[in-house]
């Protein structure tokens, strides 16, 4: 049961990660649309970008976590 406990908690820090890393997009992606000029009111696809790259990141930590927890 506690290795069962220690995984969830794992998986919870990654994925606490890969948000905060999201949100860190968003910001850059929200500072770069004003200073490049672009209107992201007609570019709503832009806000998909961090949001499908924090979740590529979760998913790869995840992967890197379970290759390397095995050994």
């Amino acid at each position: 049961m506690k290795d069962s406990d220690n995984l969830v908690i794992t998986y919870i820090y990654l994925a606490i990660a890969s948000g905060i890393f999201g949100v860190i997009l968003v910001f850059v992606l929200l500072f770069a649309c004003q200073y490049f000029g672009i209107d992201i009111f007609k570019n709503w696809w832009l806000l998909a970008l961090p949001v499908t790259l924090a979740v590529i990141l979760n998913i790869i930590l995840i992967e890197l976590y379970r290759k390397y927890k095995k050994k």
